[in-house]
């Protein structure tokens, strides 16, 4: 069976879960969603036969050109799967991970490995997956393709490994970094502050990025731009602090918005009874981190709030705004447009898409 068909087949069978206790649909759906990862990377070979190029939308960022403004966001491709199937969909961009310095199986709890859950109705997905990945010595290694694009160019996504504590851990992200610098094949890093396995505590969020400034964006033997992903959870009022700090050490970039663990503001905004019940019970049984459309309002707001911020200071060197988090249409990239946010990931969006149009999912935006 392909890919997309058990995606179809599961959209169409979906309401059935309402007669399983909720106990049990963990277990269904992450079972489920393994199954259907493995499908999804077993075709990325088959699917690639030609590749187009007619990009419409294309831009420059730190001289790199991105074929449009939307790409996948990270954690699709854990392990670097999947560059040939994206280009050839006609994405702008591709990123893979996030990955950690160590190996990492992911989360088991409750006897569910890999937890996860789809609330269709609401649009929304709930992940406790636990970072699982090869590590960053296979992975900063990995040949990504054979026939990189132009105009989708290529990033990765690490992050400082939560088995490990503060200063160890920020010893072992800089060491990554220097690995996947000599990746020629990478063109941009972004390192995840988002993630809720690990928590970002932004009393401390000055001495991370200046460490990491100090011993490595000073120390970079190219131009690869290092931007910071935080996440939707960030008050509006503590932007303007968060981008002086990232000014102040030049880092490139901020992406804001990606995952939620603020499970109450979500709570209401489920109408279907099942989903709702459910919701409750991955969320108090797992824990993990909210996607989907009820973010799209939250991320845009952030970051206008951030391009606004960084015309009025107006630093002396490149600084760019990107979004992620409940982008799944055209509109979103128009209103990102408009308030000049550079470049969007999407995640729950891009499967939503990808059930309904196939490969054919970026030109039917």
């Amino acid at each position: 069976m392909q890919a997309r068909t058990m995606l179809k087949i599961a959209q169409k069978y979906e309401s059935l879960t309402r007669f399983i206790p909720v106990k049990f649909l963990p277990f269904i759906y992450s079972k489920m969603r393994q199954y259907f990862m493995d499908k999804f990377y077993r075709q990325l070979i088959a699917n690639t036969s030609s590749i187009p190029l007619n990009y419409s939308d294309s831009r420059i960022l730190w001289g790199i050109k991105f074929g449009s403004g939307l790409m996948n966001a990270a954690g699709i491709f854990k392990n670097g799967e999947g560059y040939d199937l994206v280009a050839f969909q006609g994405a702008g961009g591709y990123i893979g991970g996030t990955s950690t310095t160590n190996p990492r199986s992911g989360n088991i709890k409750c006897g569910v490995k890999l937890p996860f859950i789809s609330l269709s109705k609401s649009d929304i997905a709930v992940n406790f997956l636990g970072l699982p990945n090869l590590g960053d010595e296979i992975l900063s290694k990995k040949l990504l393709t054979t026939k990189k694009v132009d105009g989708c160019p290529i990033g990765w996504s690490v992050m400082r490994s939560p088995d490990y504590e503060e200063a160890k851990s920020l010893e072992l992200l800089v060491q990554s970094l220097f690995k996947y610098q000599d990746n020629l094949q990478i063109d941009f890093i972004e390192i995840n502050e988002s993630c809720p396995n690990v928590k970002t505590d932004f009393s401390n969020l000055d001495r991370c990025l200046e460490y990491i400034a100090q011993n490595f964006l000073v120390n970079r033997s190219r131009r690869l731009p290092v931007i910071i992903k935080l996440s939707n959870d960030i008050h509006l009022e503590s932007i303007p602090s968060i981008l002086d700090l990232l000014f102040k050490y030049r880092f490139d970039g901020v992406n804001l918005g990606n995952t939620s663990t603020n499970y109450s503001a979500f709570h209401n905004k489920i109408n279907n009874p099942h989903e709702k019940k459910l919701f409750d019970y991955f969320t108090t049984t797992f824990g993990g981190g909210v996607s989907g459309t009820v973010l799209k309002s939250s991320s845009l707001e952030l970051c206008s709030k951030a391009v606004n911020y960084r015309n009025k200071i107006n630093p002396d060197y490149e600084f760019h705004v990107i979004r992620t988090g409940g982008i799944d249409s055209m509109a979103d990239i128009i209103a990102s447009n408009a308030a000049g946010i550079s470049l969007n990931q999407w995640y729950t969006g891009y499967f939503k898409n990808y059930a309904n149009f196939g490969n054919s999912l970026y030109q039917n935006l």
